[in-house]
């Protein structure tokens, strides 16, 4: 890693903690949007070419738990800053009852913005459904609260969303089963579909005003570092 980098991962990391300390007080639940990055288990419960339900991940936890990592992702960790425990799998049976009032993980290793994003895998569980799957937990919580209440604790959640790279790396960029969209759609404009389309799916999952993550991981620290605080200005003004 050279210095830049460095420089910039030490930045976003003040950024965050700046953030979770603003929002910590006020935050009444935490659901998270994404794929492998913070997947903590749904695709355990699905048949799927990615899955991460074997050693080594999970070696901090004793056992693999779904996470594509050998412990705690990075919203399990803002989450625990938070005051929060694990936010659980949309998909675990035991997803349910007051666990379902302090948030819930829909993220799906292999998921995309595109819904034809990841079909290599076999089965994900792209932004489109995910989005399904939090207004199914909306209307539980509305039935248990009653709507005023849970309108309440849903405009002080905070939701994160960690996507876009499958629509890349598993979708336009896959060698050979892309390769005559590569030659019909150029990249512009590929890259400005999956904007688009974000750009919805964000307008319609967050419409709280805590906002964590809303940038494509692109693999370039310098992007994300200054999305993240364009998001921090924001929720400031």
């Amino acid at each position: 890693m050279d210095n830049l980098s460095c420089y910039m991962l030490v930045i976003l990391g003040v950024v965050l903690h700046n953030l979770m300390f603003c929002l910590a007080e006020n935050v009444t639940a935490n659901f998270v949007f994404g794929d492998s990055l913070v997947d903590v288990g749904n695709n355990n419960y699905i048949p799927s070419l990615s899955k991460a339900n074997f050693y080594p991940n999970g070696i901090d936890f004793g056992r693999p738990t779904g996470r594509y990592t050998n412990g705690r992702t990075i919203v399990d960790i803002i989450g625990q800053e938070m005051g929060f425990n694990f936010t659980p799998p949309y998909l675990a049976p035991t997803t349910f009852g007051p666990v379902v009032l302090q948030g819930v993980n829909y993220a799906s290793g292999g998921g995309g913005v595109l819904n034809g994003t990841g079909k290599i895998f076999g089965g994900r569980i792209n932004m489109d459904a995910q989005l399904d799957n939090f207004a199914n937990t909306k209307q539980y919580i509305i039935t248990r609260l009653g709507e005023a209440s849970a309108m309440k604790l849903l405009e002080n959640a905070l939701f994160s969303v960690t996507m876009g790279s499958n629509d890349f790396i598993n979708n336009y960029l896959t060698p050979v089963l892309s390769t005559a969209e590569q030659l019909t759609v150029p990249p512009e404009k590929f890259v400005g579909a999956v904007i688009f389309k974000y750009e919805i799916q964000l307008t319609m999952s967050t419409k709280s005003s805590k906002i964590l993550f809303r940038t494509i991981h692109l693999m370039d620290l310098r992007v994300q570092t200054q999305l993240v605080v364009q998001v921090v200005d924001d929720l400031g003004a």
